[in-house]
């Protein structure tokens, strides 16, 4: 007797086809009666009810009807094991004939779109959050302790604007034209974080360990990049001094992976590897155009769009926040704004971000456009004068942004030492 035959009769003589949509089931779980439950489903269907077991009977006269005396969770996860344990087997089958064939790639693919697809039936549960107020106790944590549940972004005046980098809920997504500073802006982020005792990872699709490092340098230290990263001799004291002195400055780590270090394709499932083996608090993702697709789509924007989901996926699996770069490739609207169309290929990673900070440039000065913010500050932009050769970004205080007073700006700088951005005595800005 299997647990679908039980099932179905438990359907039958219930007539709760609740059992079905309220654990997520599928005509996939009922593979030994694949026609019985397609006629269950299109009769509630068309009917809004299960049919009796004479009609049933009529369609298929050699089914056996058999009391079933067992709860109805214990048969829905045995429906549910009983697939699970086919579709395991018929990938690990797939997977070894691809071995077998001496094709790597092809079964490491499989075994990708295996765990992607796998299906996820079972109860459904929500939370009544008029009976359920725990939420109250984690808004109180945030409240008393700004750094257990966000990450500074290394832009004080951001961090008043937006809160900073919800340390388990954020795909942030730092969006340019070419050359603007997309990998500088990220870099700033990754130094800040590791500056505040994180382990974080960065992933370079183009620089150099080495040219990742001689950036950050310039940011923490402040030595000219130019100097630095073309061996001059200039700063040599300078810049020795300050690595001398590195391993004893109490900072997280700042773990660096290049497409050359990873054996195949640089793609999402790399990236997680990464994150899971060296057990990362935060991941920089520099860039989105700089990964390949595992589900191998032809067209661009597709591409993109499966990249994004993917990076979001993994987001929500590890629970740790997660900031990339994407290329903007059209040009601003006649009124100069910027939106998320204008983020290249794919309108996905718009919709698939947390937050999105949209980057401009003129001459020295470095603005930073916040087009989307879950918990506030969109529509801000904030200006900067920028040095990149030594690292340094001087806020340019701006008529409308609520932070421009130099009592303000000197809370938000010191805010970085201890108190939240948002625990301030100025007026609000959202």
């Amino acid at each position: 007797m299997t647990s679908q035959l039980q099932l179905i009769n438990k359907i039958l003589e219930t007539k709760n086809y609740g059992l079905i949509t309220l654990n997520n089931l599928t005509e996939d779980f009922f593979f030994n009666y694949p026609a019985e439950f397609t006629f269950i489903k299109n009769h509630y269907k068309s009917y809004q009810s299960v049919p009796d077991k004479l009609t049933f009977l009529n369609n298929f006269p050699n089914f056996d009807i058999i009391e079933v005396t067992e709860p109805d969770s214990y048969l829905v996860s045995a429906v549910i094991e009983d697939y699970t344990n086919k579709y395991i087997a018929e990938n690990y089958n797939k997977v070894r004939a691809a071995f077998e064939k001496g094709d790597a790639e092809d079964a490491k693919y499989l075994i990708r779109q295996a765990a992607e697809n796998m299906p996820k039936g079972g109860a459904l549960q929500c939370v009544d959050i008029m009976a359920d107020t725990s939420r109250f106790d984690r808004y109180e944590e945030r409240m008393s302790n700004y750094d257990n549940s966000y990450i500074r972004t290394g832009f004080p005046e951001l961090d008043r604007l937006i809160g900073g980098i919800d340390r388990k809920n954020e795909n942030m997504v730092i969006a340019a034209r070419t050359g603007i500073g997309k990998t500088w802006t990220l870099c700033k982020m990754a130094a800040e974080a590791c500056m505040q005792g994180l382990n974080v990872g960065f992933y370079s699709g183009e620089m150099s360990v080495d040219k990742v490092g001689y950036r950050v340098d310039t940011l923490i230290g402040h030595i000219q990049n130019m100097s630095i990263a073309r061996g001059f001799t200039d700063v040599n004291k300078e810049y020795k001094q300050y690595i001398t002195n590195l391993p004893n400055m109490g900072y997280g780590s700042f773990k660096v992976l290049t497409p050359a270090m990873i054996a195949g394709p640089a793609t999402v499932s790399a990236l997680q590897a990464f994150v899971e083996r060296y057990n990362l608090d935060i991941l920089f993702i520099d860039q989105y155009s700089l990964l390949e697709d595992e589900s191998r789509a032809k067209v661009a924007h597709e591409k993109v769009a499966n990249i994004s989901k993917a990076i979001k996926n993994l987001q929500v699996l590890k629970e740790i926040p997660i900031i990339s770069v994407a290329q903007l490739n059209r040009t601003k609207n006649e009124d100069g704004s910027q939106d998320t169309t204008q983020i290249g290929l794919s309108d996905r990673i718009g919709q698939d971000a947390t937050s999105i900070i949209m980057l401009d440039k003129k001459e020295n000065v470095f603005t930073l456009n916040i087009v989307k913010a879950r918990d506030g500050g969109d529509g801000k932009k904030l200006e900067y004068s920028v040095d990149l050769n030594r690292g340094t970004f001087a806020y340019i205080p701006s008529e409308g942004d609520n932070i421009s007073s130099e009592e303000d700006l000197d809370e938000i700088r010191n805010s970085y030492d201890s108190t939240p951005p948002w625990e301030t005595t100025s007026e609000e800005v959202f």
